[in-house]
């Protein structure tokens, strides 16, 4: 009997020993951030806006069957500073005219193929047809979910100083979503922390149980995880799928317009007293299209905050932020490719209610590119 309690516990030990180890080198090797983490810190003061891609990432994407014109895998990857695009020569080169093209999934067009994507079909165009002797070069720095505030924070601490030449500024679709969300743009963190249990808590302080944690997320996921999620391959029907699953409201979305123009201006503003150029860019949407049906058939982002919205009330609040941009596009003497005037409600563009298919991202970029060389935006040296 003794022997067997013995055997017991050296096995009870051994196991332990082996989690210990086990968890050491998960959090040395391949760590994972806790779920709970911001209800477990509480601070009072404003955080450091950091949204970015590592450098040097790469990985392959894939659509599902049928998201109008997408088909197969892609390659998607940064470059040595965390951009879309060619490697970043520091310090830049004299003949070299360097632009940045900033915003968020719409501008960042995470299924498609870095040689689709609009910077290089743009940086490519642009160098065909701009009469300067400079080497063009176009860097794509949006990020999903990004908004004017992560723009900001984008331009002051990640590229301001890689003396770029023109800042290209597409947005708008993130602001309206964090205004039906009621987001703090002032990024002020409430004093009251979300309670959760002692064993919650306790669990997600080791690596083997948060992996536990969003492998259950995955194999289970919750309506907030399927609608945000950006998966390695699409799940655009599944989104599809639990959007139609609520009724439409007769609500009409919150608009947060003196946040958004507050946000623009400043922008403007560092970028003038930089001397660097600006080009705004307005965001084009599928909703209420009256040329395409069924390009509703793929609408997910009707669904926000619990709601589902009309998609004419969504087209009246996207129009109204793209307003704002051209209330200060003519204010402020900022040439404004407006995009939402130029490209048309359709599958032919976008596979969803916002996103570039293949077609739309190339006749986008070469329309962009045609404005610039209209407008002579590229001074010869």
């Amino acid at each position: 009997m003794r022997t067997k309690k013995i055997e017991l516990s050296i096995a009870i030990i051994t196991v332990l020993l082996c989690l210990f180890i086990l968890k050491n080198f998960l959090a040395k090797l391949f760590p994972i951030s806790d779920p709970y983490e911001k209800w477990k810190f509480i601070t009072t003061t404003n955080q450091y806006i950091k949204s970015e891609y590592p450098a040097n990432y790469s990985i392959t994407t894939e659509v599902e069957t049928g998201l109008p014109g997408m088909d197969g895998k892609s390659l998607f990857s940064t470059n040595n500073l965390g951009f879309r695009g060619d490697s970043i020569v520091i310090p830049k080169p004299d003949n070299e005219y360097r632009i940045f093209i900033i915003g968020g999934s719409t501008t960042d067009n995470f299924y498609l193929d870095d040689s689709l994507n609009i910077n290089f079909v743009l940086q490519d165009y642009l160098q065909v047809h701009n009469s300067s002797k400079y080497l063009i070069k176009v860097y794509n720095a949006g990020k999903s979910g990004d908004a004017s505030d992560d723009h900001i924070s984008m331009l002051v601490h990640r590229i301001i100083h890689l003396n770029p030449d023109m800042i290209i500024l597409f947005c708008g679709i993130n602001d309206l979503t964090k205004s039906i969300y009621n987001f703090d743009y002032l990024h002020y963190i409430s004093t009251e922390s979300k309670r959760i249990s002692m064993y919650k808590g306790l669990a997600t302080e080791f690596q083997i149980p948060r992996r536990l944690y969003y492998l259950l997320k995955r194999i289970v996921p919750d309506n907030k995880s399927i609608v945000e999620r950006i998966t390695y391959k699409s799940n655009y029907k599944q989104k599809v799928s639990l959007t139609k699953s609520y009724p439409i409201t007769t609500e009409k979305p919150k608009l947060n317009l003196s946040a958004y123009r507050n946000n623009l201006l400043t922008i403007a503003g560092i970028l003038n007293s930089h001397k660097t150029s600006l080009l705004f860019m307005t965001q084009q949407t599928t909703w209420d299209s009256q040329i395409d049906n069924n390009i509703s058939d793929w609408h997910w982002m009707t669904l926000r905050n619990g709601k589902r919205f009309s998609e004419k009330n969504l087209h009246y609040a996207m129009d109204t932020l793209n307003n704002v941009m051209r209330e200060i596009s003519a204010s402020h003497s900022v040439p404004i490719y407006d995009l939402a005037l130029e490209i048309p409600k359709t599958r032919d563009y976008f596979y969803d209610d916002v996103h570039f298919n293949k077609k739309g991202a190339f006749i986008s970029a070469v329309d962009l590119g045609n404005y610039i060389i209209k407008e002579k935006l590229i001074k010869s040296p």
